[in-house]
């Protein structure tokens, strides 16, 4: 129980509310253009996504793991079952991890398109959070002995972890590795490696 259990509820109450307000006026927009970008020689970098039907709350995330290059390690899709969209993320991040770790490398960046998710990694874990345990293991992993940073990106950026988490549904429940590319990934993956740029508006 915290120590001032009206005020955490008053602090909550605020935060939704200021999410759910219409913005007032029409905000100024600009087109940029994203590439996924590749990681430093000798660094891996993990792409995660989590995916969810919104009409029956299946979930499921997905993920990647590429070299200096943009070649192929390894991937994965994760089924769920039921859970909200954030924990999906959450998910995806904790399993692309992972396999990073399981695979040896100790330099490793992860992007992932939820910045609700790349927040709640990036600061002091609530332990009243509903989302307590999950996001206590990613934590325990991104704290591993190794060199290992989480950075917000755009979805254009991260289409390939995207087409996979997409996919989870077709799959029964739990985790499926791949260590070949598959079909429907080889022309996002080419296309990442050439720096094929997707435009997406932004506000300013």
């Amino acid at each position: 129980m915290p120590p001032e259990p009206l005020n955490s509820i008053y602090q909550y109450a605020l935060d939704w509310y200021n999410a759910c307000k219409t913005i007032v006026g029409t905000p100024n927009h600009t087109v940029v253009q994203l590439q996924w970008k590749a990681p430093k020689t000798g660094t891996c970098k993990v792409n995660s996504d989590g995916s969810r039907i919104n009409d029956t709350g299946f979930s499921g995330a997905g993920g990647l793991l590429r070299d200096t290059t943009g070649a192929w390690i390894q991937g994965f899709i994760v089924n769920l079952g039921a859970c909200t969209i954030l924990e999906a993320e959450l998910w995806g991040i904790f399993w692309g991890l992972s396999l990073a770790w399981d695979a040896g490398y100790r330099e490793v960046e992860i992007e992932c398109d939820s910045i609700a998710a790349v927040a709640l990694l990036s600061s002091p874990t609530v332990p009243t959070h509903p989302l307590y345990s999950i996001i206590s293991c990613c934590k325990m992993k991104i704290h591993e002995p190794w060199c290992c940073a989480i950075k917000h990106i755009y979805r254009e950026q991260n289409v390939a972890a995207d087409a996979l988490a997409a996919r989870s549904y077709n799959f029964g429940y739990g985790l499926h590795v791949y260590d070949e590319v598959p079909d429907f990934l080889e022309d996002i993956l080419a296309a990442d490696a050439r720096g094929v740029v997707r435009p997406r508006a932004v506000t300013l």
